[in-house]
């Protein structure tokens, strides 16, 4: 019988790499729209998109350190 063995840190930079294009690529579209768009609603929006992604990055960046205070051990660094 064979042991499958499965690298959970390399599946996390993956993950987290794939994070940060979709973040890029929201970010960017976001900015086209904010420069071309009239409408004051749905720049607004944009706004708060844009917002939510970069919070989201910043979780994605802080969430090894607040495990490691909490948990004690290093985690997907």
């Amino acid at each position: 019988m064979s042991s499958m063995s499965f690298d959970f840190f390399s599946l996390a930079q993956t993950l987290k790499q794939l994070s940060i294009l979709a973040a890029t690529v929201v970010i960017a579209y976001a900015g086209v729209t904010l420069m071309l768009s009239k409408n004051p609603l749905q720049r607004e929006e944009w706004k708060e998109i844009i917002a939510g992604v970069v919070f989201g990055l910043v979780l994605l960046f802080l969430a090894p350190l607040i495990a490691e205070q909490l948990g004690g051990a290093a985690y997907c660094r």
